[in-house]
């Protein structure tokens, strides 16, 4: 079973990470590049409507089964030595992976809402205001994903 459980986190880590570093590295200087700024924001529109329910679904199963992973360590290791604790990187990408699911808050609720709002009505500046927080915040993010990812190979 903790297989599993190690898997859907994995996956769900996996559609995070991977989504934010197809988007900050290929997709977004690709629309830079080809796109004037009303397409570009419809194209990136489109893109976050369909990826930001996907981190929604993945943070919900990376909260789920990280809480359950953790939990089941603490209880096996205090069993085992009478001490409870965990590895140093587990409580580091515990932390980090808390601030990243509250910097996607703020980019979902508050943001992106912000975006749309600004897209309802083609207000372009104020919708590319919008986006180039989203950008801010997304590179955030993806910065604290690799390091949360360090920290939990590397901190033993």
């Amino acid at each position: 079973m903790i297989d599993i459980v190690k898997l859907i986190h994995l996956v769900a880590a996996i559609f995070w990470m991977g989504g934010m570093a197809f988007m900050l590295l290929a997709l977004r200087p690709a629309v830079g590049a080809l796109l004037q700024p009303p397409e570009r924001l419809m194209l990136m529109a489109a893109v976050w409507k369909r990826f930001f329910p996907i981190v929604l679904v993945s943070i919900v199963a990376l909260f789920a089964t990280g809480t359950n992973l953790y939990t089941t360590a603490f209880r096996a290791i205090k069993a085992a030595t009478g001490q409870g604790t965990v590895p140093l990187g587990w409580n580091v990408m515990v932390v980090l992976g808390l601030l990243m699911m509250v910097i996607f808050a703020y980019i979902y609720w508050v943001a992106y809402a912000k975006f749309e709002r600004a897209m309802s009505v083609q207000e372009w500046p104020s919708a590319g205001k919008a986006a180039a927080q989203i950008h801010i915040w997304m590179v955030t993010n993806f910065a604290l994903g690799w390091l949360a990812i360090a920290a939990v190979r590397l901190l033993r």
